[in-house]
Protein backbone atom coordinates (compact mmCIF):
# COMPACT_ATOMS: atom_id res chain seq x y z
CA UNK A 1 0.00 0.00 0.00
CA UNK A 2 1.06 3.85 -0.23
CA UNK A 3 2.95 5.26 2.75
CA UNK A 4 1.62 8.29 4.36
CA UNK A 5 1.29 11.29 2.72
CA UNK A 6 3.40 14.05 4.58
CA UNK A 7 5.55 11.66 6.09
CA UNK A 8 6.95 10.99 3.34
CA UNK A 9 8.22 14.18 2.34
CA UNK A 10 8.61 15.98 5.84
CA UNK A 11 8.95 14.67 9.56
CA UNK A 12 8.50 16.70 12.82
CA UNK A 13 11.51 17.92 14.77
CA UNK A 14 10.63 15.20 17.54
CA UNK A 15 9.78 12.53 15.27
CA UNK A 16 12.93 9.96 15.07
CA UNK A 17 14.16 9.20 11.70
CA UNK A 18 13.17 5.29 10.64
CA UNK A 19 15.57 2.72 11.00
CA UNK A 20 15.78 1.29 7.43
CA UNK A 21 14.52 -2.01 7.26
CA UNK A 22 18.28 -4.08 6.54
CA UNK A 23 19.29 -2.38 9.62
CA UNK A 24 16.00 -3.33 11.46
CA UNK A 25 16.80 -7.17 9.75
CA UNK A 26 20.34 -7.52 11.04
CA UNK A 27 19.56 -6.14 14.47
CA UNK A 28 16.80 -9.08 14.78
CA UNK A 29 18.42 -11.81 13.56
CA UNK A 30 21.54 -11.18 15.34
CA UNK A 31 19.34 -11.10 18.96
CA UNK A 32 17.46 -13.60 17.49
CA UNK A 33 20.54 -16.06 17.07
CA UNK A 34 21.97 -14.89 20.26
CA UNK A 35 18.98 -15.71 22.17
CA UNK A 36 18.87 -19.17 20.64
CA UNK A 37 22.10 -19.89 22.12
CA UNK A 38 20.91 -19.26 25.27
CA UNK A 39 21.81 -15.97 26.28
CA UNK A 40 19.53 -13.08 28.03
CA UNK A 41 18.36 -10.90 26.78
CA UNK A 42 20.09 -7.64 28.07
CA UNK A 43 23.65 -9.81 27.53
CA UNK A 44 22.56 -10.25 24.14
CA UNK A 45 21.76 -6.84 23.38
CA UNK A 46 25.24 -5.75 24.96
CA UNK A 47 27.04 -8.58 22.83
CA UNK A 48 25.03 -7.10 19.67
CA UNK A 49 26.64 -3.48 20.73
CA UNK A 50 29.82 -4.67 19.54
CA UNK A 51 28.95 -3.80 15.89
CA UNK A 52 29.16 0.03 15.97
CA UNK A 53 26.38 0.43 13.75
CA UNK A 54 24.25 -1.54 16.01
CA UNK A 55 25.17 0.03 19.17
CA UNK A 56 22.69 2.90 19.14
CA UNK A 57 19.84 0.68 18.64
CA UNK A 58 20.80 -1.03 21.56
CA UNK A 59 21.87 1.64 24.10
CA UNK A 60 18.22 3.09 23.39
CA UNK A 61 16.60 -0.51 24.11
CA UNK A 62 18.79 -0.82 26.76
CA UNK A 63 17.98 1.96 28.45
CA UNK A 64 14.47 1.78 27.74
CA UNK A 65 14.34 -1.76 29.58
CA UNK A 66 15.86 -0.62 32.78
CA UNK A 67 13.65 2.32 33.05
CA UNK A 68 10.78 -0.36 33.45
CA UNK A 69 9.43 0.08 29.95
CA UNK A 70 8.06 -3.16 28.40
CA UNK A 71 9.32 -4.57 24.73
CA UNK A 72 7.08 -3.09 22.27
CA UNK A 73 7.43 0.43 23.67
CA UNK A 74 11.34 0.15 23.75
CA UNK A 75 11.62 -0.67 19.78
CA UNK A 76 8.91 1.66 18.88
CA UNK A 77 11.60 4.52 20.66
CA UNK A 78 14.44 3.05 18.60
CA UNK A 79 12.07 3.76 15.47
CA UNK A 80 11.30 0.07 14.28
CA UNK A 81 8.74 -0.56 12.20
CA UNK A 82 4.61 -0.64 13.26
CA UNK A 83 4.78 -4.32 12.31
CA UNK A 84 7.62 -5.12 14.59
CA UNK A 85 6.02 -2.74 17.43
CA UNK A 86 2.74 -4.38 16.91
CA UNK A 87 4.07 -8.08 17.19
CA UNK A 88 6.32 -7.11 20.27
CA UNK A 89 3.57 -5.77 21.96
CA UNK A 90 2.26 -9.74 22.21
CA UNK A 91 5.41 -10.42 23.67
CA UNK A 92 4.41 -9.27 27.25
CA UNK A 93 2.03 -12.32 26.81
CA UNK A 94 3.98 -14.77 24.99
CA UNK A 95 7.94 -15.16 26.05
CA UNK A 96 9.18 -16.78 22.91
CA UNK A 97 11.06 -14.05 21.95
CA UNK A 98 13.60 -15.86 19.76
CA UNK A 99 10.51 -17.23 17.22
CA UNK A 100 9.10 -13.54 17.94
CA UNK A 101 12.40 -11.75 16.79
CA UNK A 102 12.70 -14.30 13.80
CA UNK A 103 8.99 -13.40 12.44
CA UNK A 104 9.40 -9.72 12.55
CA UNK A 105 12.73 -10.70 10.69
CA UNK A 106 11.24 -12.92 7.74
CA UNK A 107 8.38 -10.41 7.69
CA UNK A 108 10.57 -7.19 7.33
CA UNK A 109 12.85 -9.67 5.04
CA UNK A 110 9.74 -10.11 2.43
CA UNK A 111 8.89 -6.37 2.56
CA UNK A 112 12.41 -4.80 2.03
CA UNK A 113 13.17 -8.01 -0.69
CA UNK A 114 9.97 -7.44 -2.96
CA UNK A 115 10.60 -3.75 -2.81
CA UNK A 116 13.86 -4.01 -3.99
CA UNK A 117 12.83 -6.18 -6.89
CA UNK A 118 9.67 -4.05 -7.60
CA UNK A 119 12.12 -1.31 -7.93
CA UNK A 120 14.21 -3.43 -10.33
CA UNK A 121 11.07 -4.16 -12.39
CA UNK A 122 9.68 -0.70 -12.76
CA UNK A 123 12.72 1.25 -13.34
CA UNK A 124 12.98 0.42 -17.43
CA UNK A 125 9.65 0.71 -18.44
CA UNK A 126 9.15 3.58 -16.45
CA UNK A 127 12.06 5.06 -18.05
CA UNK A 128 11.22 3.90 -21.30
CA UNK A 129 7.36 5.88 -20.59
CA UNK A 130 8.31 9.01 -19.60
CA UNK A 131 10.74 9.05 -22.86
CA UNK A 132 8.16 8.35 -25.05
CA UNK A 133 5.68 10.89 -23.12
CA UNK A 134 8.59 13.32 -23.42
CA UNK A 135 9.10 12.74 -27.61
CA UNK A 136 5.71 12.84 -27.99
CA UNK A 137 5.37 15.94 -26.49
CA UNK A 138 7.56 17.49 -28.97
CA UNK A 139 5.87 15.64 -31.59
CA UNK A 140 2.51 16.85 -30.72
CA UNK A 141 3.86 20.73 -30.65
CA UNK A 142 5.59 20.36 -33.69
CA UNK A 143 4.57 17.46 -36.12
CA UNK A 144 0.81 17.42 -35.43
CA UNK A 145 -0.17 21.10 -35.97
CA UNK A 146 1.84 20.34 -39.54
CA UNK A 147 -0.36 17.55 -40.65
CA UNK A 148 -3.62 19.37 -39.91
CA UNK A 149 -2.06 22.58 -41.65
CA UNK A 150 -1.38 19.96 -44.71
CA UNK A 151 -4.49 18.08 -44.76
CA UNK A 152 -6.97 20.73 -43.84
CA UNK A 153 -8.65 21.93 -47.26
CA UNK A 154 -9.51 17.72 -47.42
CA UNK A 155 -13.06 16.97 -47.28
CA UNK A 156 -12.08 14.37 -44.57
CA UNK A 157 -8.99 13.46 -42.44
CA UNK A 158 -6.42 10.42 -43.03
CA UNK A 159 -7.06 7.67 -40.62
CA UNK A 160 -3.22 8.21 -39.51
CA UNK A 161 -3.86 11.51 -38.33
CA UNK A 162 -7.06 11.02 -36.35
CA UNK A 163 -4.66 7.47 -34.90
CA UNK A 164 -2.34 10.61 -34.27
CA UNK A 165 -4.90 12.78 -32.06
CA UNK A 166 -6.33 9.41 -30.56
CA UNK A 167 -2.60 8.78 -29.15
CA UNK A 168 -2.51 12.39 -28.23
CA UNK A 169 -5.64 12.10 -25.96
CA UNK A 170 -4.72 8.84 -24.42
CA UNK A 171 -1.38 9.99 -23.31
CA UNK A 172 -2.90 13.03 -22.14
CA UNK A 173 -5.56 11.19 -20.05
CA UNK A 174 -3.09 9.14 -18.85
CA UNK A 175 -0.83 12.21 -17.07
CA UNK A 176 -4.24 13.78 -16.06
CA UNK A 177 -5.18 10.61 -14.16
CA UNK A 178 -2.16 9.96 -12.84
CA UNK A 179 -1.67 13.11 -11.36
CA UNK A 180 -5.79 12.82 -10.09
CA UNK A 181 -4.49 9.38 -8.47
CA UNK A 182 -1.74 10.82 -6.88
CA UNK A 183 -3.97 13.82 -5.42
CA UNK A 184 -6.30 11.23 -4.15
CA UNK A 185 -4.01 9.34 -2.35
CA UNK A 186 -3.30 12.34 -1.01
CA UNK A 187 -5.98 13.26 0.61
CA UNK A 188 -7.16 9.44 1.48
CA UNK A 189 -3.86 9.62 3.72
CA UNK A 190 -4.14 12.87 5.01
CA UNK A 191 -7.77 12.62 6.24
CA UNK A 192 -7.74 8.74 7.00
CA UNK A 193 -6.59 9.59 10.61
CA UNK A 194 -9.31 11.66 11.11
CA UNK A 195 -11.59 8.82 9.95
CA UNK A 196 -13.96 6.29 12.46
CA UNK A 197 -13.52 3.12 12.21
CA UNK A 198 -16.82 2.20 10.65
CA UNK A 199 -15.87 5.09 7.93
CA UNK A 200 -12.60 3.13 7.42
CA UNK A 201 -14.46 0.09 7.21
CA UNK A 202 -16.56 0.80 4.61
CA UNK A 203 -13.81 2.42 2.44
CA UNK A 204 -12.05 -0.65 2.96
CA UNK A 205 -14.88 -2.88 1.88
CA UNK A 206 -16.12 -0.61 -1.47
CA UNK A 207 -12.45 0.12 -2.79
CA UNK A 208 -11.39 -3.12 -4.63
CA UNK A 209 -7.62 -2.99 -4.03
CA UNK A 210 -7.87 -1.91 -0.98
CA UNK A 211 -10.12 -4.30 0.06
CA UNK A 212 -7.81 -7.46 -0.93
CA UNK A 213 -5.23 -5.66 0.94
CA UNK A 214 -7.15 -5.18 4.01
CA UNK A 215 -8.65 -8.72 4.15
CA UNK A 216 -4.88 -10.29 3.54
CA UNK A 217 -3.54 -8.03 6.76
CA UNK A 218 -6.43 -8.34 8.85
CA UNK A 219 -6.44 -11.62 8.50
CA UNK A 220 -3.03 -12.89 8.78
CA UNK A 221 -2.50 -10.49 11.80
CA UNK A 222 -5.50 -12.29 13.72
CA UNK A 223 -4.62 -15.92 12.98
CA UNK A 224 -1.02 -14.75 13.97
CA UNK A 225 -1.53 -13.23 17.29
CA UNK A 226 -4.64 -15.35 18.07
CA UNK A 227 -2.10 -18.72 17.82
CA UNK A 228 0.80 -17.62 19.67
CA UNK A 229 -1.64 -16.15 22.43
CA UNK A 230 -3.32 -19.53 22.39
CA UNK A 231 0.00 -20.83 22.05
CA UNK A 232 1.11 -19.03 25.28
CA UNK A 233 -1.91 -21.39 27.41
CA UNK A 234 -4.51 -18.29 27.37
CA UNK A 235 -7.99 -19.20 27.21
CA UNK A 236 -9.77 -18.00 24.06
CA UNK A 237 -11.51 -14.83 25.69
CA UNK A 238 -8.32 -13.41 27.35
CA UNK A 239 -6.40 -13.62 24.27
CA UNK A 240 -9.83 -11.67 22.16
CA UNK A 241 -9.28 -9.19 24.92
CA UNK A 242 -5.48 -8.56 24.19
CA UNK A 243 -5.79 -8.13 21.10
CA UNK A 244 -8.98 -5.74 21.42
CA UNK A 245 -6.52 -3.87 23.49
CA UNK A 246 -3.80 -3.14 21.35
CA UNK A 247 -3.65 -0.08 19.72
CA UNK A 248 -1.42 -0.56 16.32
CA UNK A 249 -4.07 -1.95 14.27
CA UNK A 250 -6.99 -0.65 14.94
CA UNK A 251 -9.71 -2.82 12.87
CA UNK A 252 -8.18 -5.61 14.36
CA UNK A 253 -9.24 -4.50 18.01
CA UNK A 254 -12.50 -3.58 16.73
CA UNK A 255 -13.27 -6.91 15.13
CA UNK A 256 -12.03 -8.62 18.42
CA UNK A 257 -14.28 -6.48 20.71
CA UNK A 258 -17.23 -7.37 18.20
CA UNK A 259 -16.14 -10.83 18.63
CA UNK A 260 -15.96 -10.93 22.18
CA UNK A 261 -19.34 -9.13 22.30
CA UNK A 262 -21.07 -11.68 20.14
CA UNK A 263 -19.69 -14.72 22.14
CA UNK A 264 -20.91 -12.90 25.54
CA UNK A 265 -24.30 -12.91 23.92
CA UNK A 266 -23.71 -16.97 23.12
CA UNK A 267 -23.00 -16.81 19.78
CA UNK A 268 -20.89 -19.78 18.74
CA UNK A 269 -17.18 -18.80 18.03
CA UNK A 270 -17.48 -19.69 14.08
CA UNK A 271 -20.77 -17.21 13.96
CA UNK A 272 -19.08 -14.81 15.68
CA UNK A 273 -16.47 -14.02 13.31
CA UNK A 274 -18.34 -14.58 10.61
CA UNK A 275 -19.51 -10.68 10.00
CA UNK A 276 -15.86 -9.27 10.18
CA UNK A 277 -16.09 -9.00 6.24
CA UNK A 278 -12.06 -8.71 6.26
CA UNK A 279 -11.64 -11.85 7.45
CA UNK A 280 -11.35 -14.33 5.53
CA UNK A 281 -13.59 -17.15 5.53
CA UNK A 282 -11.72 -19.99 5.99
CA UNK A 283 -10.95 -18.66 9.52
CA UNK A 284 -14.53 -19.12 10.32
CA UNK A 285 -14.23 -22.71 8.92
CA UNK A 286 -11.69 -23.27 11.07
CA UNK A 287 -13.36 -22.20 13.94
CA UNK A 288 -15.64 -24.86 13.13
CA UNK A 289 -13.87 -26.91 12.73
CA UNK A 290 -12.24 -27.69 16.26
CA UNK A 291 -13.09 -26.06 19.78
CA UNK A 292 -9.79 -27.63 21.54
CA UNK A 293 -7.07 -24.61 22.00
CA UNK A 294 -4.44 -26.85 20.97
CA UNK A 295 -5.37 -27.87 17.87
CA UNK A 296 -6.77 -24.68 17.09
CA UNK A 297 -3.62 -22.55 18.10
CA UNK A 298 -1.96 -25.01 15.39
CA UNK A 299 -4.34 -24.69 12.74
CA UNK A 300 -3.96 -20.88 13.28
CA UNK A 301 -0.37 -21.14 12.77
CA UNK A 302 -0.52 -23.28 10.09
CA UNK A 303 -3.00 -21.18 8.14
CA UNK A 304 -0.94 -17.92 8.69
CA UNK A 305 2.37 -19.47 7.46
CA UNK A 306 0.15 -20.34 4.31
CA UNK A 307 -1.50 -17.20 3.97
CA UNK A 308 2.37 -16.46 3.54
CA UNK A 309 3.34 -18.78 1.32
CA UNK A 310 0.13 -17.15 -0.83
CA UNK A 311 1.47 -13.77 -0.69
CA UNK A 312 5.14 -14.52 -2.01
CA UNK A 313 3.43 -16.37 -5.14
CA UNK A 314 1.57 -13.91 -5.91
CA UNK A 315 4.01 -10.86 -5.61
CA UNK A 316 6.61 -13.67 -7.36
CA UNK A 317 3.63 -13.25 -10.42
CA UNK A 318 2.78 -9.94 -10.18
CA UNK A 319 6.41 -9.07 -10.53
CA UNK A 320 6.39 -11.54 -13.72
CA UNK A 321 3.44 -9.90 -15.15
CA UNK A 322 4.79 -5.93 -14.70
CA UNK A 323 7.64 -6.08 -17.35
CA UNK A 324 5.64 -7.86 -20.69
CA UNK A 325 2.76 -5.74 -20.02
CA UNK A 326 4.53 -1.96 -19.58
CA UNK A 327 6.72 -2.97 -22.98
CA UNK A 328 3.65 -4.17 -24.58
CA UNK A 329 1.63 -1.15 -24.02
CA UNK A 330 4.92 1.08 -25.07
CA UNK A 331 5.57 -0.71 -27.99
CA UNK A 332 1.80 -0.10 -29.13
CA UNK A 333 2.31 3.52 -28.27
CA UNK A 334 5.47 3.94 -30.01
CA UNK A 335 4.55 1.83 -33.72
CA UNK A 336 1.25 3.72 -33.47
CA UNK A 337 3.10 7.17 -33.28
CA UNK A 338 5.63 5.78 -35.87
CA UNK A 339 3.02 4.49 -38.65
CA UNK A 340 0.63 7.81 -38.15
CA UNK A 341 3.86 9.77 -38.69
CA UNK A 342 5.04 8.10 -41.89
CA UNK A 343 1.51 6.98 -43.61
CA UNK A 344 0.48 11.06 -44.21
CA UNK A 345 4.02 11.67 -45.46
CA UNK A 346 3.40 8.75 -47.99
CA UNK A 347 -0.39 10.27 -48.47
CA UNK A 348 1.25 13.54 -49.15
CA UNK A 349 3.77 11.91 -51.49
CA UNK A 350 1.13 10.75 -53.61
CA UNK A 351 -0.62 14.14 -54.06
CA UNK A 352 2.43 15.35 -55.79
Amino acid sequence: MPSATFKLFSRAPDQPKKLPIRKQILFLRRICHLLERGFPLLEALKMTSWDPSLAPITHTITEQLKSGQPMDTAFQQASFSRNVVSFLFFARINQDLPSIFRQCADLLHIQEDYTRKLKQVLRYPLFLLIFVIIAFGVIKRTIIPSFQSLFENQASKPLSLIVLNVVDVGITGFCYMTVVIILALFLFKLYLPKLTINQKLTIYEKTPFLKEYQIFTVTFLFATHLSSLLKAGLSLKHALEIIAGQTKYNILSHYAKMILFRLNEGILLGQAVHPCSLIKGDVTTIFHHTNDLDTLSKELQVYSELLMDQLKERLTQTMQLIQPVFFMIIACVVVLIYASIMLPMYQWMEQI
